[in-house]
């Protein structure tokens, strides 16, 4: 594959999880996306979010990737956070790690949204996420 690892083989996802007028809330499942057979075999390489509405409080965010099963594993060993009166985790004084052990997806997975901390006055909050061949 001539463009694993590079920038050219990246494929976006954006996902609006919480509409621009309605207050986030924590919890899991806020969203579930289906993974498609285009990006099956490939790795997450990058997590982002942002909102549009700045809040007076961390929003703190998980990526969960659902097997179709029960099982489920946490695709984030650092979860997604945006700071106090900042607009994206572009910025935030902790950046996303990825779990490299739980990278990788597979045609029919599912990707969960999960919000630990999203409180406060944060509204439209989306989430990016880019997939890579390894």
């Amino acid at each position: 594959d001539a463009f694993a690892g590079s920038d050219y083989g990246k494929r976006l996802v954006q996902l609006k999880v919480v509409a621009d007028d309605t207050a986030a809330t924590t919890g899991s499942n806020k969203m579930i996306w289906f993974v498609p057979v285009e990006l099956n075999g490939m790795n997450l390489v990058d997590a982002e979010a942002y909102i549009t509405t700045t809040s007076n409080s961390v929003q703190t965010i998980q990526v969960r990737k659902r097997d179709g099963t029960a099982t489920s594993v946490y695709m984030l060993s650092t979860n997604i956070t945006i700071d106090v009166n900042e607009w994206s985790s572009l910025t935030a004084a902790t950046a996303p790690v990825i779990d490299a052990a739980n990278d990788d997806v597979a045609t029919g997975n599912m990707i969960a949204i999960d919000f630990a901390g999203a409180t406060g006055t944060a509204r439209g909050i989306g989430v990016q996420l880019s997939f890579q061949t390894p």
